[in-house]
């Protein structure tokens, strides 16, 4: 069977067969279901390290920085608790948008494609992460 390549352009979205580097229709670079797979994997790996990642972080500082002014292992959060609060929020926000990230990864691994829903999905994730760094980044100031 002959792999077929399928535009990245959500307005055209030509599928063709073989391995064709653009869109005879629209100009726009294609990318074949292997290729897909592949970007899959890597948005599964870095997915699963950022929640990893920001899962660790946030339980071993969850309880100091909702307790500000005690020292708990040597340190304390200098902060009072509504900005402790914002700051696991904005850690929640990531440790979601990783979450959105695995998802996206294991559907282009599963179906060799990618979703326009789960991408819109991932972009509106990313930009509530921006709202809520930029209302802890205020709360801090």
């Amino acid at each position: 069977m002959q792999p077929t390549s399928k535009c990245n352009n959500f307005a055209c979205r030509l599928t063709v067969e073989g391995d064709v580097a653009t869109c005879p229709k629209c100009g726009t670079r294609m990318r074949t279901p292997s290729t897909v797979r592949k970007l899959g994997w890597f948005s599964l790996v870095l997915g699963v390290f950022l929640v990893g990642m920001m899962g660790i972080v946030t339980w071993n500082t969850a309880w100091i920085m909702t307790h500000p002014g005690d020292e708990i292992g040597g340190s304390s959060f200098t902060g009072d608790a509504g900005q402790g609060r914002m700051i696991l929020t904005l850690f929640g926000a990531v440790i979601v948008f990783g979450l959105g990230t695995v998802a996206s990864g294991i559907y282009q691994i599963r179906t060799g494609q990618r979703s326009k829903w789960i991408m819109i999905a991932t972009l509106a994730m990313a930009a509530a992460l921006g709202v809520v760094a930029w209302m802890t980044m205020q709360s801090l100031k």
